[in-house]
């Protein structure tokens, strides 16, 4: 199968390793030195899930010129890159492709399905604790490594079943969903309290663990997104904000955030797709959301700040 990977990232570049191990022609889309180490010495994934390996010289390109026809998207960009990324493969995409949104937080589906239709889309819901080490170098560090996916009716299509095989085929674990929204906002509740509470407060998970006044706020992110869902007619567990709290405490001392990471880094934030689309929904629901709505206020104009720099930035190459 052509596969192309929209972000090349932990989340793309170690999904799409397995794939090209797997056999499959793999088409990685990636910029900088990370696309240059990609293309001198391969793409090394450390994986304590799949055990060690490296893509070897694989096809590497920072824009797609149609050459390469996609029969699969691997859609990993961060939400801030969306209409970009959108544009990029919009080149490789026929009547036959099947494009999977793996971004964080919610509304890539429906920027999605205006640019290439509902029929081409599938949802899903990332589940990896990975990281980009270096260029072209990817850590896995095990613990629940799957993908969780599925029309967004419910509806068990050809498409999904095909997507499906390949996915397990190379090794990767999957849940083909009868209801991804649930999915979807099940982790929803899970990333905003870890993105957001070690954002706002500049600290690991686990110091946001050892501090009952930060504790709380945890748990009152969860409870207001997981109400908000429930609002929506979405199907979250009873138990969910408590299921992510134990496995916080459980785990803290090995989870990071992509969004705290790109805050250290000077990059813009998903923060609309996160926090600030649950102060969104809570809205429309009719449902307070005090605490989302604070990490929400208190990070975007750092988040504007960012995006302007990285559209100056783009000027200037460009110039």
């Amino acid at each position: 199968m052509n596969i192309l990977v929209m972000g090349s990232g932990a989340v793309g570049g170690y999904f799409g390793g397995r794939l090209a191990v797997a056999g499959h022609d793999v088409l990685f889309v990636a910029r900088g030195r990370h696309a240059e180490a990609m293309r001198n010495a391969g793409l090394k994934v450390t994986s304590a899930t799949a055990g060690d390996f490296t893509v070897t010289s694989p096809v590497v390109t920072d824009r797609p010129d149609g050459s390469f026809m996609a029969d699969l998207v691997l859609f990993c960009v961060k939400g801030y890159s969306s209409e970009e990324a959108i544009g990029l493969i919009r080149p490789a995409v026929y009547d036959g492709t099947a494009i999977l949104t793996l971004q964080n937080g919610i509304g890539s589906g429906e920027i999605l399905n205006r640019a290439f239709g509902a029929g081409a889309v599938l949802l899903g819901a990332a589940y990896i604790e990975a990281s980009l080490t270096g260029p072209g170098a990817i850590v896995e560090q095990g613990g629940a490594c799957r993908i969780v996916f599925g029309e967004e009716d419910g509806s068990t299509t050809t498409k999904a079943v095909a997507v499906d095989a390949v996915l397990r085929g190379a090794g990767i674990e999957t849940e083909l969903a009868d209801d991804v929204l649930a999915a979807l906002w099940t982790k929803l509740v899970f990333i905003c309290a870890l993105s957001g509470m070690m954002c706002i407060t500049r600290e690991p998970m686990v110091r946001v663990l050892a501090t009952p006044e930060t504790i709380d706020l945890t748990r009152r992110v969860m409870r207001e997104a997981a109400s908000v869902a429930r609002a929506k007619g979405i199907a979250v567990a009873d138990d969910v904000e408590h299921v992510h709290m134990e496995f916080f405490r459980d785990h803290a001392d090995l989870l990071s955030s992509s969004m705290h990471l790109d805050l250290e880094r000077g990059n813009p934030l998903e923060v609309g797709v996160l926090n600030g689309a649950v102060s969104r929904a809570g809205r429309e629901a009719g449902v307070p959301t005090p605490v989302n709505d604070f990490i929400t206020a208190c990070l975007t104009p750092y988040d504007r700040r960012a995006r302007e720099a990285r559209r100056r930035a783009a000027d200037q190459r460009r110039a």
